[in-house]
């Protein structure tokens, strides 16, 4: 299988749970072309952003389970409910794994389309990329609570300006639980809601937008591989709205390697074309130096990351229409 428009290897698709290849780097794209933006779109705030992970942080290690995911999940979904969100969550077994699926719904039932933004929300029991400490808990500030806190800031922005189509932001349970080399062990919550969607069905979503370790250090986002080939045009445009904002050294137009991450489950079981933005490195050095070890912590976390994720995601989603991907 290859991804659309980038040069992958067999090797480079046998990845389990976020495993990636070592390949040396990541193919260029053609440039993208120049975009319209809404001048009036509303400001994404890092600082605030960084509040929010501060305060998921400080539940504990969100292992499924346990009194700490709890307290952190009747934290997401009252903060969820202040910015205006109707909140629903979907609670169930997926293998022998409780699930606890958050979804927050902005616009309203009857409007259409909709799209879908998510992030995972737990965080991974044992750190097995720790030599000292491979039995320890990873705190999972950028793997992702990173990726919650921005889509907890993007809700704050919509209650203060809706748009004119729906958005729904799901928080992904039981992502981190997975085992290398153990086929579909990752992404247990994903796989549940692809059996048993809730509150909509995946048909209503035009496409999706999933965030994944998006607060590191100097972290770069390439083009991941399923996302070019389930969402070539919608990369496409998230990559050329990056590029106009002076944020190419995050987002250089470089093709990345297929990731069986989330979105892989919601484009290829659930038919929503996602695309994945997930920081991986171009020279082949894996996601981040502290990616499943206990130094993933907030010390790791840089809020000029932060912004230049959420700036992108604010441009594009006031800028286009969901159904055509044409400016607004």
């Amino acid at each position: 299988m290859g991804a659309r428009g980038g040069i992958i290897t067999l090797a480079a698709l046998i990845i389990i749970g976020c495993q990636g290849s070592s390949s040396s780097s990541a193919p260029p794209v053609s440039a993208p072309p120049p975009v319209k933006l809404a001048q009036n779109r509303p400001v994404f705030s890092a600082d605030s952003a960084y509040k929010y992970l501060e305060e998921v942080m400080k539940c504990g290690n969100r292992i499924p389970g346990t009194p700490e995911h709890k307290r952190c999940g009747d934290w997401l979904m009252e903060a969820l409910r202040r910015r205006g969100a109707s909140v629903y969550e979907q609670v169930g077994v997926y293998r022998g794994t409780p699930i606890h699926n958050i979804i927050a719904s902005y616009g309203g039932d009857t409007v259409s389309p909709r799209i879908l933004l998510s992030a995972h929300w737990d965080s991974r029991p044992h750190a097995d990329q720790d030599p000292q400490n491979p039995q320890a808990p990873v705190p999972g500030a950028n793997d992702d609570a990173s990726g919650v806190a921005v889509l907890l800031e993007i809700g704050r922005l919509l209650q203060q300006r809706p748009l004119p189509y729906g958005v729904d932001i799901i928080f992904w349970d039981s992502e981190d639980l997975g085992k290398e080399g153990v086929s579909d062990s990752y992404c247990l919550g994903t796989q549940y809601w692809t059996e048993n969607p809730a509150p909509y069905p995946p048909q209503r979503y035009r496409w999706g937008i999933h965030l994944d370790m998006v607060g590191g250090k100097n972290a770069t986002f390439l083009q991941e591989g399923y996302s070019r080939q389930y969402a070539p045009l919608l990369v496409e445009q998230l990559w050329a709205v990056a590029r106009q904002l002076g944020y190419e050294r995050y987002f250089p137009p470089l093709a990345g390697e297929p990731i069986t991450d989330d979105p892989y489950y919601l484009s290829s079981r659930g038919r929503v074309p996602m695309v994945n933005i997930i920081q991986r490195d171009p020279m082949g050095k894996g996601f981040f130096p502290e990616w499943h070890t206990t130094r993933d912590d907030i010390s790791i976390i840089d809020k000029a990351t932060l912004q230049a994720v959420g700036d992108v995601l604010i441009a594009f989603l006031y800028s286009f229409h969901p159904q055509t991907l044409a400016p607004l």
